[in-house]
């Protein structure tokens, strides 16, 4: 945007996507033809008795306007990839050709496109169209017979820009939208595999149990096992800008008198993450090797780090500790899948005196409580 003007607060306009008459290709990077509507008359004027002629015009002949502003690619997820797929050229970047996000692509390859050869996940396509812009209920001209129609709210994973201007409604409704439980993580119990097998007479009520008891030894040196899976998003998780997008694991561990026994993902006193924590992102580098960290994408030529869930997969992760001799059972274990829209350096250097701190999300939270014994000096078999 222009600083000093409406434009700098406009963001992306109706025209933006209605002007878009055909996808020339996937690549994107605004890979579309645009062709302006025509104007009914009194078009452009913004008196508001000459604005209620126009609507006026508009209801009585709306052929014209339909034409315009409702053509076919609108339906189809080929639209969004004319924005949200993106690539730098040499001729931006004095390098080659690198291709950056490209949620069309991870649409295309999961089980939602019906283009897949896995398609457990939906028995039908879900579009883009279908999660961010569902149907609702509305007064809008354009609802169908029963009185919905796709809202334009366009929810996502954009928090920031809600925050900023003071749309509270959209920020709640964006936290909601991110826990829709199409993230999942839970935490894998620690089922033992020292078992001891005895004589002693089996209790009939435990017959028909086919899990096998778990639990922790004071003073053993464990290893947990975190999954987080992407059972519903449409795309990879975390979608979008994932250089500048920050999405981690915080797994913490309690004994029973609330003492911390282990921590991964904790929030530091300057609002930054726990560089040991697992995160879901990208670290681009320049030809020097240099962390591009202020999204200036045209120096990006590859990557040093890219973690992210596809849509329909999982990601196993794993943390080790020893479970301290002090400690009172049984142990209290959580596993939370967080969210921030900008990562706390980024946020500090692009928003300068507009900073806030950034609303952190949890995604999805998993807890799981594990007895504590102590190892018997002694194994006696009967």
């Amino acid at each position: 945007g222009v600083s000093g003007t409406v434009a700098n607060f406009e963001g992306v306009g109706c025209m933006g996507c209605h002007g878009i008459k055909r996808a020339v290709h996937l690549n994107g990077v605004a890979s579309y033809e645009f062709e302006a509507k025509q104007d009914y008359l009194f078009g452009g004027f913004d008196h508001p008795l000459l604005i209620r002629l126009r609507h006026f015009l508009i209801r009585l002949r709306p052929e014209q306007h339909k034409a315009d502003l409702a053509r076919p690619v609108l339906s189809s997820p080929t639209l969004c990839a004319t924005c949200h797929a993106q690539f730098m050229d040499k001729d931006m970047n004095n390098w080659g050709w690198v291709k950056m996000q490209d949620e069309y692509s991870a649409w295309l390859n999961s089980p939602f496109s019906q283009q897949h050869q896995q398609t457990f996940a939906s028995d039908k396509e879900v579009r883009c169209h279908d999660c961010h812009m569902p149907l609702v209920d509305g007064e809008d001209p354009s609802a169908d017979a029963q009185g919905k129609h796709r809202s334009h709210r366009f929810l996502g994973a954009n928090t920031v820009v809600p925050m900023l201007v003071g749309d509270d409604e959209q920020l709640l409704k964006t936290k909601q939208f991110l826990q829709q439980n199409k993230m999942r993580i839970s935490i894998e119990a620690p089922r033992r595999k020292d078992a001891t097998q005895t004589r002693l007479a089996l209790d009939e009520a435990i017959r028909t149990d086919t899990q096998t008891p778990f639990y922790l030894y004071l003073g053993e040196d464990i290893e947990i096992n975190v999954v987080v899976s992407n059972i519903g998003v449409g795309h990879n998780f975390p979608g979008g800008t994932l250089d500048i997008n920050e999405a981690w694991v915080a797994f913490n561990v309690h004994d029973a008198s609330g003492e911390l026994v282990y921590q991964s993902g904790f929030v530091q006193e300057d609002n930054t993450v726990d560089p040991d924590a697992h995160f879901y992102r990208s670290l681009p580098i320049d030809r020097a090797g240099n962390l591009v960290w202020k999204h200036d994408l045209f120096n990006r030529v590859g990557e040093a780090y890219k973690d992210f869930v596809a849509a329909g997969e999982s990601d196993v992760l794993s943390y080790s500790f020893r479970v301290p001799e002090w400690a009172k059972g049984p142990l209290t274990m959580s596993a939370t899948l967080k969210y921030r829209k900008l990562n706390e350096r980024y946020a500090r250097w692009a928003l300068k005196e507009l900073y806030q701190p950034i609303p952190i999300i949890d995604v999805a939270r998993s807890s799981l409580a594990v007895p504590v014994k102590i190892r018997p000096e002694v194994e006696i078999n009967f």
